[in-house]
């Protein structure tokens, strides 16, 4: 399956994310204990490291950490939206970019394949869409951004019900005003899954993928083909991730001992 650097680099961002969130949300759930014993523990804890620190709680921190995270997991994707863009013009496709609009619409003008199942994918996009409106009313609070993304949660229920059925939680995704650090898991299980998705969806022709191949890296091997045939091969392997089959016959199908 086509797997270009944009999803590997995309599934290690949120590999490091996850297990980082998880780790601070079970300090943190350690931490409401300890408050139980002694009221002003991070205010002590602060002291000890010579920092000033007053009006902090556990449940505050845990808080402010899920919302934060929500808004990692989103610039994640952002970077991931912009690899996209970057890798679908080095083919020499042309990139078509709207203005003021939504990047999912920026991404369906562009698309090359087609979804599986229409209804489906549109679902999944209904939810995507409300997780790029969730960001915004954490990033950028204005009461305009709030009310978009929980009037967009409200009139999405079919959307958000086929993705927790999908993915088999019921306790997320949630409106804005009651997340928690199972929607972190949610929208990282999502989103890897998605953006695999996009990638298909994208994928360049045979033809694209052969011409990218740098053959010039291997002016050593001079004009042993079969050399060249097997460089080509793990090239396409392990760029784009097609199995070894599938590479095989991509370099067979258009290499030209006489080029």
């Amino acid at each position: 399956m086509y797997r270009p650097p944009s999803v590997r680099n995309f599934k290690l961002f949120i590999g490091e994310l996850t297990a980082e969130a998880a780790a601070v949300h079970i300090s943190l759930l350690d931490s409401q204990d300890r408050e139980k014993e002694q009221k002003d523990y991070w205010k002590s804890k602060a002291s000890d490291a010579g920092i000033v620190l007053d009006g902090i709680t556990s449940k505050r921190i845990l808080n402010s950490q899920i919302r934060l995270s929500v808004v990692s997991i989103y610039s994640g994707f952002d970077v991931f939206l912009e690899e996209v863009e970057g890798e679908f013009k080095k083919f020499g496709y042309k990139w078509i970019k709207p203005d003021k609009v939504s990047p999912l619409v920026v991404l369906e003008q562009n698309y090359i394949g087609k979804p599986t199942n229409k209804t489906h994918f549109r679902y999944e996009n209904d939810a995507v869409d409300y997780f790029r409106l969730l960001r915004n009313s954490i990033a950028h609070p204005s009461e305009e951004n709030k009310t978009s993304a929980n009037e967009f949660y409200k009139s999405r229920s079919e959307s958000i019900d086929f993705v927790r059925k999908k993915y088999n939680m019921v306790s997320a995704p949630n409106e804005p005003s009651s997340i928690s650090f199972h929607d972190i898991k949610f929208w990282c299980q999502m989103l890897l899954e998605f953006t695999e998705t996009i990638t298909l969806l994208l994928e360049p022709e045979e033809c694209k993928i052969y011409s990218k191949v740098p053959f010039e890296r291997w002016k050593k091997y001079g004009h042993n083909h079969e050399k060249l045939k097997k460089v080509a091969t793990n090239y396409i392997h392990s760029e784009y991730s097609y199995s070894l089959d599938r590479a095989r016959e991509i370099v067979d199908k258009f290499y030209d001992p006489l080029a």
